[in-house]
């Protein structure tokens, strides 16, 4: 039994009068952006279910479905430290605090130096 050297892609072009195949394509578009973007894998998967009708009419009907997985940034971390009473705290228990205090931002005016010239004292 031959069959269509091109049955799967003439059979995705097909599916919901050519919709799946637009969606694919739009689907792969993104994942690659988001694949450069991240420089992580993605992967993009077509179900086609195909379920025969009942009797001998020959025909089928089949429903696609498209899932992606789309790669995700790395995500950050936080320290924090635990205190006896089982809190957590952005600042170290044992360390001690520094008093900091803002500069002030009030313009000054720039000395000027001048220049003389001595003369060298005779013996």
């Amino acid at each position: 039994m031959a069959h269509r050297a091109d049955l799967f892609l003439h059979t995705v072009s097909e599916l919901r009068s050519g919709r799946t195949q637009q969606e694919l394509s739009e689907t792969l578009n993104d994942l690659v952006g988001k694949c450069r973007d991240t420089g992580k894998k993605g992967a993009i998967t077509l179900k086609i279910s195909i379920i025969p009708d009942k009797g001998d009419t020959g025909q089928y009907f089949l429903t696609d479905t498209i899932t992606t997985k789309e790669p995700e940034f790395e995500r950050g971390q936080t320290i924090m430290w635990g205190t006896p009473d089982g809190n957590l705290q952005r600042t170290d228990p044992s360390q001690g605090e520094l008093n900091l205090r803002a500069v002030s931002e009030e313009q000054t005016t720039a000395r000027q130096i001048v220049e003389t010239q001595q003369t060298p004292k005779s013996l």
